[in-house]
């Protein structure tokens, strides 16, 4: 227990409160009280009594704030939280599935040991929920020589909410090969392989989700539920026959009887299981809710009065949709069950302030709580605060560091205000100022009990982040998306010989005495194209602007060869700038800056976040740039809210240090408005100065910041293109932080560019720039990318649902509630400012505006500013929504037609919201009437899943990544990427850059040497096509024995046993290689032998002493011929056990290492 509630449960009216709460009564109020209060009787009493304590808040958003201050302050495993979706009645297609993980992972606990504190909101105890018998039965364990068949233990994975997939990617899959079952279950870092024998597990092995390779052996596993709607064939025939009565004997009309029956068979299917839970209660006689799962459970109601609000409104929400849904008459949904009716041993209502209970309760108490103190940066506020306090009330301060405790400890000491330093051994003085270091709590103000506690927090002009509870993901550990899952049947790719064409399918045909496995494409006319598979490397899958249709190449014409002569002869151009910007920048003198380890330390330490791996690393790569005299050029790449700005603050802090003055250049008024607050907040209490200039500043002030930067009293300005004025002059300019440079107009980036030659630059963009390209110009041009987002982000909640007024008004009016805003996104200029009347209409307390990109740019500025400010609750607007705009306050995401946006579009515009401490929400909406595509349920299928911004199983954003490319080399260029697609575009470049650095061209190595082996994969082996040619890839890659034989293992270890004529094939790959390494250009394949003959020049180049010696290790079936001026290596195939193959390679590799 922590020293500060030690001391709060000695204080008399908790004493009191525990005496009534140890007596036989069962309702206990506590007036006067507040949020605070109610967290800390709850937690003093499970600490006290280690029994099931509840928590329910008046919503959601409250209980995630009452969840994350209980985990600033206790052990995580002894709090657990239970999310429902507020919306009780609501049809949704899809929801993601982070509430539902939440849920599991509580009941999981809960059904080990419900001695927790459980923190949840009214419909997380109303709602119905599975038996917790039942819970426990679908829970199983699979061990070593245990007897289950693949089959039964399919229906029990499927029965618990897992899907079978061909690869396991993510948690609760499961997929079966053969004899091999793998499975990722709920909460496991790594999924596992179970190898079966007949119908007994042989092994269990832990493998990685990257690799598919098994790491490690187990002995067990515990296998849990993925799902809380938990049902078996017999309560799904009790559901049937329930319904097919109703139907029978009631008046639904034929389309809701379609409706019913459509979800029976999903049902049967256990399709939508999430959406279809209402159903639940019909298979049981008993109702269920989480506090069945708790032995006599004492629940704390936080702010009673607006918990009764919330139930009353429960009930109109649930009366209005039997009354639009009277078809559905005689099926009962129970949405929710009656308060009076659940299992409460103890019920405790925490009243606030400003309510007092009309109900007369004999056990009342008061504990008085007032808003926790707010001083924001106004030290001398606290100071003024601290004298007068009451000489009876106990202060606690908590600080992050000694330093801080110092700091402030002096300035109480100057004020000559009593304070005490507590030790980590010390207990608090009643009735004084306590400085605590390091100790997590939560502010809090009760004249009742004669207690404060300020956090740092309380000294902050923002909200800073707390430590939050770790949040249940689906995606924690899952694989990433690469080339060859994203290619599906039907998609275009691109050949670097024969153009554009489309995947078909992959076919084995038999040629001869050989099998073989090919890529099946389809050209211009209907012509088909047959690539052998390990030639897939020739491949990739085209990718061009989103909505861009290519056109297919036509095979045997001279199209393709001019489109790329053309796309050629634009990159050299390119080429030319980059290189000559390098060299330019590589015989620059620059300035070379210097470490401060101390105050660099204590900036780190300031940072509220942990920093990802990706910004770590950025902020060295850019130290390492600034210690060198080379003047820096790095762009610095990364999604909104990945960093990119504190990353461009470590940079500016060590330029501050350098005695070098930093400009910021920012592309809008809000922008530099954004990042003028942050670089203040943090390096203003360093002694940095940091100033604003932008179209908002006076003329007095631009003349006052003017003159600062000539006599250097300024060391960082930001601003807009304002920066670039003749009579804005630096002392001792040492950096330029450029945000977004393609959004500056040309006269602007010539400018830029000036300024580039002499100081460091760091330019950071919002768009991604795929990898590829960082590898293509790599030398020419300094990248960093920060691809994962910060940990421990809140999810974004995604529904996606009909167009639906009543969600809309609900969905604005809960974020209002929360102090929150409100994107909603509608993408059609002529008529928005009819929806945003609409909107008006359907919310008239809420201040409503709209923004497009046809408006004058200081306009939209104007509304975005406005927004930004909290001067405007619900902002509708187009796609033109800034991508670099930072707005933690807006947490609600509605998207109009959603279907008609493309997946990157979806996914860049939800990364909106759920930016700061609260869980956010997006709704994806779509007209009932009109029927939606296959491809635009598809993209909302997918949005919902990807709900964790930059971390786990991404999105494919490939056409970002051209808009990226396209910002970086030109926007002219996108025509160009278009034509030939974003990889075989980024390859000529990377091609022409080596060529025209003198470099060997990394144009395609031929092999003509083949030797007549089959080259295919058994489809009873391996069956699906994209994990073909994953494995034919892989194939293609190895470079030694040792290799095949590690690939040889992975096969087995996936698929189980492999076939010879699969190994002989891995054989075959690798012999091409080695025999043109050593320069064989022929091959003769006779009945008795093998001959390999050597070019000229590589039979003058080998060394006879080598040649010899190998020989004599591998074989005393090698012999060697030397005719017309050419080598020949002959092998007698006559005496060799088993395939020639195997002889020559073992050579030829003992060949190449005896030559290095």
């Amino acid at each position: 227990m922590s020293k500060i509630t030690e001391f709060i449960k000695d204080r008399p009216s908790i004493k009191t409160f525990l005496d009534i709460y140890d007596s036989t009564n069962k309702l206990i109020t506590i007036n006067d009280a507040s949020e605070e209060i109610g967290t800390l009787l709850a937690l003093i009493t499970y600490q006290k009594k280690r029994r099931p304590t509840v928590l329910v808040a008046p919503n959601l958003y409250r209980a995630q704030l009452i969840y994350d201050k209980l985990c600033t302050i206790i052990e995580d495993k002894d709090v657990l939280f239970f999310p429902q979706d507020e919306f009780v009645t609501s049809e949704m297609l899809v929801s993601s599935s982070e509430f539902r993980l939440e849920r599991i992972n509580t009941m999981v606990e809960l059904s080990k040991n419900n001695s927790r504190i459980i923190v949840t909101h009214l419909p997380g105890i109303l709602k119905p929920t599975v038996a917790p018998n039942k819970w426990i039965k679908a829970k199983f364990s699979l061990f070593i020589d245990m007897e289950i068949s693949i089959g039964l233990l399919s229906k029990r994975l499927i029965e618990i909410g897992y899907r079978r997939e061909y690869t396991v990617e993510k948690m609760g899959d499961y997929s079966v090969r053969g004899g091999i079952v793998d499975i990722f279950p709920f909460r496991n870092k790594q999924p596992i392989r179970l190898d079966f024998f007949g119908d007994f597990i042989e092994s269990i092995r832990i493998f990685n989700i990257e690799t598919q390779r098994s790491v490690a052996r187990v002995d067990s596993i515990n296998i849990l539920p993925m799902t809380d709607f938990l049902f078996d064939e017999n309560d799904f025939l009790k559901l049937r026959t329930k319904i097919e009565k109703i139907i029978e004997f009631g008046e639904t009309s034929r389309e809701t009887t379609d409706i019913i029956l459509n979800d029976l068979a999903n049902l049967s299917a256990r399709r939508d299981l999430s959406r279809l839970c209402r159903y639940l209660p019909m298979m049981t006689d008993k109702h269920y809710t989480v506090l069945d799962y708790m032995d006599n459970p004492a629940v704390f109601f936080i702010d009673r009065k607006r918990v009764d609000i919330q139930y009353g409104l429960m009930f109109e929400d649930i009366a209005s949709w039997k009354n639009k849904n009277r078809d559905y008459l005689g099926i009962d949904f129970s949405f929710i069950y009656l308060l009076e009716e659940l299992n409460i041993d103890k019920e405790i209502n925490i009243h606030y302030f400003d309510y007092k209970s009309q109900t007369k309760c004999p056990n009342a108490i008061s504990i008085p709580a007032l808003e926790p103190f707010k001083f924001g940066n106004n030290l001398n506020l606290f100071l003024a605060e601290m004298k007068q306090k009451n000489p009876e009330l106990t202060v606690f301060i908590t600080l992050k560091s000694h330093k801080a405790r110092q700091k402030l400890s002096e300035s109480l000491a100057d004020n000559l205000i009593r304070h005490y330093l507590v030790g980590p051994k010390d207990d608090p003085l009643t009735g004084t100022i306590n400085l605590i270091e390091t100790e997590d709590y939560f502010d809090l103000y009760s004249p009742g009990m004669l207690v404060a506690v300020i956090t740092d927090a309380a000294f902050e002009e923002r909200k800073v982040p707390q430590k939050k509870g770790k949040y249940v993901s689906v995606f924690d550990n899952s694989k990433r998306l690469g080339s060859v899952s994203d290619l599906k049947h039907g998609d275009y790719i691109v050949h670097y010989d024969y153009g554009i064409g489309r995947f078909l399918d992959i076919v084995t045909m038999e040629l001869g005495s050989t099998k073989n496995d090919y890529i099946h494409l389809e050209y211009y006319n209907g012509d088909k194209l047959y690539i052998p598979l390990e030639s897939f490397s020739e491949i990739q899958k085209y990718s061009g602007s989103e909505g861009f249709i290519p056109r297919l190449s036509k095979l045997g014409g001279t199209d393709w060869e001019r489109t790329k002569l053309r796309v050629k002869k634009r990159i050299r151009d390119i080429a030319d700038k980059l290189i000559a910007l390098y060299s330019e920048r590589e015989r620059a003198e620059g300035f070379s800056y210097l470490e401060y380890k101390e105050l660099e330390a204590d900036l780190r330490a300031d940072f509220p976040y942990e920093e990802t791996e990706d910004q770590v690393r950025a902020i060295e790569e850019i130290y390492q740039d600034m210690a060198t005299p080379k003047p820096m050029d790095r762009l610095l790449c990364g999604d909104v809210g990945f960093g990119k700005t504190e990353v461009a603050l470590r940079a500016a802090f060590r330029a501050v240090l350098n005695n070098k003055q930093v400009a910021y250049l920012a592309p809008t008024t809000v922008l530099s408005k954004q990042h003028y607050q942050t670089f203040s907040d943090r390096l203003g209490k360093f002694g940095v100065r940091v100033e604003l200039l932008n179209r908002f500043s006076t003329k007095k002030q631009q003349r006052l910041i003017l003159s600062g930067l000539r006599e250097h009293s300024i060391d960082i300005l930001i601003g807009t293109h304002r920066l670039l004025s003749e009579d804005v002059v630096f002392k001792d300019l040492g950096m330029l932080i450029v945000d977004e440079e393609q959004r500056f107009g040309v006269e602007h980036k010539e400018k830029i560019k000036e300024m580039k030659v002499s100081i460091d630059v760091l330019s950071l963009s919002a768009t991604p720039i795929p990898r590829t390209m960082q590898m293509a110009i790599m030398g020419v041009k300094d990248m960093s990318l920060l691809e994962s987002a910060p940990e421990n982000r809140y999810p974004i909640q995604t529904y996606v649902l009909e167009q639906n007024d009543l969600i809309i008004k609900d969905a604005i009016e809960r974020e209002l509630a929360r102090k929150g805003q409100v994107f909603y996104l509608y993408n059609l200029i002529d008529n928005i400012e009819n929806i945003a009347f609409k909107l008006q209409r359907l919310v008239p307390d809420a201040v409503i505006n709209f923004a497009h990109g046809k408006m004058h740019k200081h306009e939209l500025e104007d509304v975005i500013d406005k927004f930004v400010n909290q001067n405007i609750d619900v902002l509708v607007s187009t796609t033109i929504i800034e991508t670099g705009i930072d707005i933690p306050n807006a947490n609600t995401l509605i998207i109009h037609d959603a279907d008609r946006l493309g997946l990157s579009q979806l996914y860049q515009i939800r990364g909106r919201v759920g930016r700061s401490d609260r869980i956010a929400y997006a709704y994806l909406m779509y007209k009932r009437q009109r029927q939606m595509t296959e491809d635009a349920e598809k993209r909302l299928k997918v949005i919902k899943e990807f709900t964790e911004l930059g971390s786990g199983f991404k999105i494919a954003i490939r056409d970002l990544s051209i808009r990226g490319a396209g910002d970086l080399l030109g926007a002219e260029q996108s025509g160009f990427i278009d034509s030939v697609g974003i990889d075989l575009y980024l390859r000529i470049l990377e091609e022409e850059i080596k060529e025209k650095q003198g470099q060997t061209s990394s144009k395609k190595e031929m092999m003509p040497i083949k030797a007549t082996v089959s080259r295919y994969i058994d489809k009873n082996y391996i069956s699906d096509d994209f994990v073909k040619i994953e494995m034919h890839k892989k194939i293609s890659a190895v470079e030694s024995i040792s290799e095949i034989q590690d690939l040889l293992d992975e096969f087995k270890d996936r698929f189980g046993k492999y076939d010879l004529e699969l190994e002989i094939y891995i054989y075959e790959r690798l012999f091409e290689k080695l025999a043109a390494r050593i320069g064989a250009d022929k091959m003769l394949e006779k009945k008795n032998n093998i001959t390999l003959i050597l070019s000229e020049e590589a039979s003058n180049k080998i060394a006879g002493d080598k040649l010899f010696r190998s020989g004599m290790r591998v074989s005393r079936f090698i012999r060697f011929a030397y005719k017309n001026n050419r080598l020949q290596i002959i092998l007698d195939t006559v005496g060799l056990d088993r395939h020639w193959l195997y002889t020559m390679v073992g050579f030829l590799e003992q060949l190449t290492v005896e030559s290095l």
